[in-house]
């Protein structure tokens, strides 16, 4: 025959309550103990927040962007840049970049702006503030110049945005708009909302 559970015997001193008893001062021991951990760590110094001051700054800076083949895509050019942690990015102070044809001599457009944000990545520029796109007559193509605010820019697209109005200019025409998309390596400018326009035909 198998052996059945043992009784549990209880010395005669112990009684029920006495047990109820133990049991409820072992329960407020450990509530004591783990208030007192939560009041210990409320008294911790706070850890100290990361900082959000630049970890490098360059005056005069210049960078160039090359293609596979070694040829200028676009270079940016500013009197202060700010390098920040944490894949913050870099501020760029008056910034001012110039895009380069294929041939990597010939520059198609200037992009000036109060302000510029690079992604830690070097994906996105983020243009702030005022900013002025010219195209000149010696780029071999129609001379224009854009003007408009806050400006998202996809450098190895050369695709421009922003959703604030603009004003783009050529010999005889203008056009303005709320919101602009530009690919400006296939000459493609979509206007948004609100266009309006004037046109003087060149005079014969």
């Amino acid at each position: 025959m198998g052996a059945g559970p043992l009784p549990l015997t209880l010395p005669p001193s112990i009684t029920a309550r006495g047990i109820l008893y133990l049991i409820g001062l072992t329960l407020l021991a450990g509530l004591s103990y783990g208030l007192l951990r939560w009041v210990e760590s409320g008294l911790r110094e706070p850890e100290p927040a990361k900082s959000q001051e630049p970890v490098s700054i360059i005056d005069r800076f210049r960078a160039v962007r090359l293609s596979a083949i070694g040829l200028r895509e676009y270079v940016i050019e500013a009197p202060q840049l700010s390098h920040f942690p944490d894949n913050l990015g870099t501020q760029i102070e008056w910034p001012v970049l110039d895009w380069y044809q294929l041939d990597g001599l010939t520059r198609e457009w200037r992009l000036q702006a109060e302000q510029g944000w690079v992604a830690a990545d070097q994906q996105i520029v983020r243009l702030k503030g005022a900013v002025t796109m010219i195209r000149r007559a010696t780029s071999g193509k129609p001379p224009m110049t854009v003007t408009t605010h806050d400006v998202l820019i996809r450098p190895r697209e050369r695709y421009v945005e922003t959703a604030a109005p603009a004003q783009a200019m050529t010999p005889g025409s203008e056009l303005r708009a709320i919101g602009v998309r530009a690919w400006l390596d296939q000459e493609r400018l979509e206007l948004l909302s609100e266009v309006r326009g004037t046109y003087e035909p060149p005079k014969p």
